[in-house]
């Protein structure tokens, strides 16, 4: 049984690019992001493998995904919303750039899926991030660096759960 206060300090970050930045490769991206994260960590971070996904639900001919997850400790005095706007500061860096089409192709996206244990619903941030459970290339790295009876807060099915429950047909692949 998963002990629920195990992870409850941590913060998790879906990380996500399949467009060449400032950095370089995706690839090279996601190890930026990577560093860049380990910066606002008062701990050593958790990382997961990277994963190669298809888009979902993004404009036609939109490259395939390298994604990842990182789970940090962030300071005392670190508000979700503050960590929000460091995660775009840091896809900003990367050459972020924002044309207001959903899903598109970037260079760099930071989204933060749970910040501790906590609830947040406001016009700029909602935690858990209201799609995380939906989406395999969210669930399958975070299973990784937790465990797949971990729960969001707010939900009563535990990620392995959330996972088998998904009936999308988007590939992923752990490399």
């Amino acid at each position: 049984m998963t002990d629920p206060q195990k992870f409850s300090v941590y913060s998790f970050i879906s990380i996500g690019a399949n467009l060449p930045s400032a950095a370089g490769s995706p690839q090279e991206t996601i190890a930026f992001a990577f560093q860049c994260l380990e910066k606002l960590s008062t701990f050593p971070i958790l990382k997961s493998s990277l994963y190669a996904s298809s888009p979902v639900d993004s404009p036609e001919g939109t490259p395939d995904f390298l994604n990842a997850m990182a789970g940090i400790i962030s300071a005392e005095t670190e508000t979700p919303l503050s960590l929000l706007h460091k995660l775009q500061e840091i896809e900003n860096a990367a050459g972020r750039t924002r044309s207001g089409i959903r899903n598109e192709a970037r260079t760099l996206d930071l989204d933060l899926i749970l910040f501790k244990q906590q609830v947040c619903h406001t016009p700029e941030l909602i935690l858990p991030h209201p799609r995380a459970n939906e989406r395999r290339f969210v669930l399958e790295p975070l299973i990784e660096i937790t465990e797949a009876g971990f729960l969001f807060p707010g939900f009563d099915m535990d990620l392995g759960k959330m996972l088998g429950a998904i009936s999308d047909d988007h590939a992923i692949q752990r490399l």
